[in-house]
Order: C-alpha cells, then sequence, then structure tokens
C-alpha cells in the first residue's frame, strides 16, 4: 500500500502532510518559494534541508528526512 499525503499552499509556502493514516496525520515540513524560483525545504522540526527547484523533489526530501 502506498503512502498518501495533504499539500496546502498560503501565498509562497506549501505544507506538507503524510495522512496515510487518517487517526495520525503527521507534519513533514513547509516549502518557501524563493526569489530565485526554487524552494527552500524545512522540516517539521526546523531542520533545513538543501533546496529544490520543483515540488515533488521537495515531498521526497521531507519523507526521507522524516523516515530515513
Amino acid at each position: 500500500m502506498g503512502r498518501s499525503y495533504r499539500v496546502r499552499a498560503q501565498g509562497d509556502t506549501v505544507v506538507f502532510h503524510d495522512v496515510t493514516d487518517i487517526t495520525r496525520p503527521v507534519a513533514l515540513g513547509a516549502a518557501h518559494r524563493t526569489d530565485d524560483g526554487t524552494w527552500d525545504i524545512v522540516t517539521a522540526r526546523g531542520r533545513h534541508l538543501p533546496p529544490a527547484t520543483e515540488l515533488l523533489p521537495v515531498l521526497v526530501a521531507l519523507r526521507h528526512a522524516y523516515w530515513p
């Protein structure tokens, strides 16, 4: 069975949650759009990850940071 995610955009910020277990959603983190078109990535625990150029790599990085 695959994982399910909820993604919510708020201005230049996109927030990611893993909602595979709907009784216990897990906050993964957020991505903030920069002036040069990349996404700065911050985990729910405040750890900064290397920037990405698209949102799919952002989700992959956040998931890997939570479940290495």
